[in-house]
């Protein structure tokens, strides 16, 4: 299995700590660096002092430009950029563009978005769980037909291309890698990612939830005549481990404490990979066999990157 990290940079991360995070991973030959793209903090805030403001939601593709410029091969992208952030040929060029000045390390990450917070706070439309499912099909229609044809015409029910000439076409052949957020108990997601996408990510699920979704993306593989092999299953968890049992319940509940992020996913603790180093590998083993190729590991803060090492 793949060790890649989701940083976290929407929790008031600055440049030189998501450098840190990234540089950490590569020198540990982690697959990829991965950022979210928000707009505002997603944790619970009302334990804590200060309000959404409080913490820096800083341009996750800006970052990204400059991890390409200051890494030397982990790969680049996002995890996730919502859909109703941006017009698709705009998302395009800039993952095309920075497949370039990567030199072919960077990947693009799609979803339907769900923090209806900033999305209300900033004037970005939030239609209804369907309709933005809707919008991910035509953006990914759109996006897969401007790396792919030349010239590439769309009319659809929300954009409309005539004729447009793409440039720069991505470093990667065919194309660079696409990402798909989803859920373990979505339908039709999977069969978009069977079409579109080079990987399907869920959150928090359990060996078992990872292998009737891994068994759903082989049937919508089979389904549009695609081998299964070629689309990925990957899990995003956040992590928590220490060298000793103690170490690593002393960390869970300083994040508990301290990090409003993982209040809401505190519940699902379960499926975090935690404890000691081997407990860690233990639970990663038990997903890869479940059919998962990458675990993506969320990370927000110093104490994230002391334990990556523990986990290689």
């Amino acid at each position: 299995m793949q060790l890649c990290l989701s940083i976290e940079i929407q929790e008031g991360l600055n440049y030189d700590e998501t450098l840190a995070l990234t540089r950490a991973a590569e020198d540990l030959n982690f697959a990829a660096s991965l950022l979210a793209e928000h707009y505002y903090p997603t944790g619970v805030t009302d334990r804590y002092e200060g309000g959404l403001g409080s913490r820096m939601a800083a341009d996750a593709w800006i970052y990204l430009a400059a991890l390409a410029r200051d890494t030397r091969q982990i790969r680049l992208g996002t995890l996730v950029s919502p859909v109703t952030f941006r017009h698709p040929a705009v998302l395009a060029k800039m993952a095309a563009t920075l497949d370039h000045v990567s030199t072919g390390r960077a990947e693009l990450g799609i979803g339907a978005g769900w923090f209806a917070t900033e999305h209300a706070a900033y004037g970005f439309a939030f239609p209804e769980p369907k309709d933005r499912v809707d919008l991910v099909e035509e953006q990914l229609q759109v996006i897969t037909g401007l790396f792919s044809q030349d010239p590439f015409s769309h009319r659809g029910r929300s954009f409309t291309l005539e004729e447009a000439h793409f440039t720069p076409k991505p470093v990667q052949r065919p194309r660079l890698t696409i990402i798909l957020g989803g859920s373990a108990t979505a339908q039709r997601l999977p069969r978009l990612a069977a079409r579109y996408a080079d990987e399907y990510v869920i959150t928090l699920p359990s060996a078992d939830q990872a292998r009737t979704i891994r068994a759903r993306l082989d049937d919508a593989c089979q389904k549009v005549g695609r081998d299964p092999a070629t689309l990925r299953l990957a899990v995003f968890t956040p992590i928590c481990v220490g060298t000793t049992e103690q170490e690593a319940l002393e960390r869970f509940e300083h994040l508990r404490e301290t990090n409003p992020q993982y209040l809401r996913m505190m519940n699902a603790e379960t499926a975090w990979i935690k404890g000691t180093p081997e407990q860690a590998r233990a639970q990663l083993a038990r997903l890869e066999e479940a059919g998962v190729s990458r675990a993506l590991l969320s990370v927000n803060c110093d104490l994230h990157r002391e334990m990556l090492p523990l986990l290689t």
